[in-house]
């Protein structure tokens, strides 16, 4: 398994809930429509105004596919919420271990 984590930053609090709702109305649904795609995951830090993402992915050629076209649509999104992309790496993820329902 791989995954692309994603840095942000200007996360600004006020805007918190208008993000999640983007996260889940589109940027999952769209990932869904990729190869591959097998799980994500947004992380927040209001007192430092950042925000990261997890993508997973079932293998590094499917991130790395979906990315092609993801880059430019991440730029969009995160601006629409008023975020910045800082980073996107790819990462192999050796162990990935899920207990529990969607939060």
């Amino acid at each position: 398994m791989y995954a692309r984590l994603i840095e942000f930053s200007g996360a600004d609090p006020d805007k918190r809930e208008n993000a999640i709702q983007t996260i889940r109305g589109t940027v999952i649904p769209m990932l869904q429509q990729y190869d591959g795609f097998a799980g994500y995951i947004a992380l927040y830090d209001a007192t430092n105004r950042r925000a990261k993402a997890i993508l997973l992915w079932e293998s590094e050629e499917t991130a790395e596919e979906a990315e092609k076209t993801l880059a430019e649509r991440r730029q969009k999104l995160a601006a629409s919420v008023g975020l910045t992309v800082e980073s996107a790496d790819l990462y192999e993820a050796p162990v990935v271990e899920f207990e529990g329902a969607r939060v």
